[in-house]
């Protein structure tokens, strides 16, 4: 299993539009929050590192998240594909265990993408003098890396079933619930019937990543961080993962 995840970790790493996003990604966070920016919110300028946190994180996650699916789409249907699947099989590796190890080896590759842009967060810190902030720059990249983890999952155990193009707009869509959990939450719980009910059911599936952001921002800043959410969102990657256990194609 080691080595499936070792070799899919290698695979995916290896695209250069990867790099190429990433590069784009840190460029622009790098411009609007250390450069001279005239950036508003509702006509208000943000300026000051307290302020820029939430705007830095907000892109970064982003670009994160964007990768994170473009890493984790082909992976598996391409082992397909390429017709690959019973040679790993016939080594006496699982169906389970090999569906497990692919998935993995996209999460790791799309934790390696995320820190590679990530770094820009230590230009940020250092730009407004924040050096003192290092520590707990790794521990808001640590909390942030959930939200692409568990992007990276999903769309890899929707591809395990459906073709490439739907896992993508899963993702896409895993992503906007993610982001808009909280105004979504309340739409649905002003709402009745059974459209309701199945819109509870699918948000309580997927992490609100816009208040796992939050708690990242808090680490940065120092202000107060609720627990609660980022074992809620480690409990769904979890919840996610053991869908491996049981999920394949036919040709499996």
């Amino acid at each position: 299993m080691l080595a499936l995840i070792h070799n899919t970790f290698k695979e995916r790493i290896r695209g250069k539009t990867f790099y190429v996003v990433a590069f784009i990604g840190m460029a622009v966070m790098l411009l609007i929050t250390t450069g001279d920016s005239n950036l508003t919110i509702n006509g208000k300028r943000i300026t000051g590192f307290e302020q820029m946190v939430p705007v830095a994180l907000s892109i970064t996650g982003f670009v994160s998240s964007l990768l994170a699916v473009m890493v984790s789409l082909r992976t598996i249907p391409d082992e397909f594909d390429r017709k690959a699947t019973h040679l790993v099989l016939i080594r006496g590796i699982k169906p389970w265990q090999y569906m497990f190890s692919l998935t993995v080896g996209n999460m790791l590759a799309s934790l390696f993408c995320m820190l590679s842009l990530y770094v820009s967060l230590f230009v940020f810190c250092a730009a407004y003098g924040k050096l003192g902030l290092i520590l707990p720059t790794f521990l808001c990249i640590m909390v942030m890396s959930i939200n692409s983890m568990f992007l990276s999952a999903a769309v890899s155990v929707v591809s395990i079933k459906a073709p490439v193009y739907i896992a993508g707009f899963a993702g896409i869509l895993i992503y906007a619930a993610g982001i808009l959990h909280g105004v979504l939450d309340a739409m649905a719980n002003a709402t009745q019937g059974a459209s309701a009910i199945l819109a509870r059911t699918m948000l309580f599936l997927i992490p609100d990543f816009s208040v796992v952001q939050q708690q990242a921002s808090n680490i940065l800043t120092g202000a107060f961080v609720d627990p609660e959410p980022i074992f809620g969102s480690l409990m769904l990657l979890y919840l996610v993962l053991s869908l491996t256990f049981v999920l394949f194609r036919r040709e499996v």
